[in-house]
């Protein structure tokens, strides 16, 4: 009962260390790039006034699509650090590439309205949250993005995850992209999937899989993998699921567990292990 009652005190903290709602349950904000040069409209019309106009490889953050009129709603940074919000062809917008952080300062990670250390605060992350960093944009500052949260931050306060395999123990595990029951459903994991946990926090767990990343309650997570076979005859060097359980190098073992493995795991061995933090073949 006192366990169940501080994941409740821990969930509310977290809601509470944010200045505004990161996650509106009818929203979901991505950071995007410009994929050639576009110009910027006041309404969903290339008729009505032109606001601006934003360069190939701008940064901008997509609010709402249209798909009716081929428009879509985007924020982005003027030179001056004016904020814009208008309209482009949607056909302008592609995925911006990001690496997953998380925040490395104990005293939380402070994300700025734009890339100045003197601009508006827009949220304070704690200690282990999870981020997407979309790389450095000027001044030690990264532009990152948690939920629903977009912003600047430094670049020195993130540092990169090192996952450890763990298991779905549960049917339908929502993934959620914060740490909070109120975060947007991004998907549904499967019992005995495979994940990447990259950090937990309040017993929240932030896992990446083939198909969904995002927030996930670890009580539905186990270390044990069951899959793997409690014996085995001799000279065998295959798990059940057909992955060897013995590699030569880091090199052969990458090719079917991408980010490494954990002290836990069958594929493990010290030679792999060179620093010792017992995780193999870590990227």
């Amino acid at each position: 009962m006192k366990i169940k009652t501080l994941v409740i005190f821990m969930t509310l903290l977290l809601a509470f260390t944010f200045k505004f709602d990161v996650a509106d349950a009818n929203t979901f904000k991505e950071v995007k790039n410009i994929n050639s040069s576009t110009k910027v409209y006041e309404k969903p019309d290339s008729n009505s006034k032109v606001l601006g106009n934003v360069e190939k490889g701008t940064f901008v953050t997509l609010i709402s699509e249209n798909h009716n009129v081929s428009f879509s709603r985007i924020t982005y940074l003027t030179s001056d650090d004016k904020i814009i919000d208008g309209y482009i062809n949607g056909s302008a917008l592609e995925d911006a590439q990001y690496t997953i952080k998380i925040a490395s300062s104990k005293s939380g990670l402070v994300v700025k309205e734009t890339p100045s250390l003197k601009g508006k605060t827009v949220a304070t992350l704690q200690h282990k949250m999870v981020v997407k960093d979309f790389g450095s944009v000027r001044d030690g500052l990264s532009l990152v993005q948690y939920g629903n949260v977009i912003g600047y931050a430094a670049t020195n306060f993130m540092s990169n995850t090192k996952p450890t395999t763990k298991y779905v123990v549960s049917s339908n595990l929502v993934v959620r992209i914060i740490a909070s029951p109120s975060g947007i459903n991004v998907g549904e994991l499967y019992k005995n999937e495979e994940v990447a946990v990259h950090s937990t926090i309040a017993g929240w767990s932030y896992v990446t899989t083939s198909s969904f990343e995002g927030y996930v309650v670890d009580s539905n997570l186990s270390s044990k993998n069951p899959n793997a076979t409690t014996s085995s005859k001799p000279g065998s060097s295959n798990t059940s699921n057909g992955s060897k359980s013995t590699y030569k190098n880091c090199t052969e073992l990458r090719k079917d567990y991408p980010n490494g493995v954990d002290s836990s795991h069958p594929a493990y061995a010290k030679k792999h292990d060179r620093d010792g933090d017992g995780w193999a073949c870590e990227r």
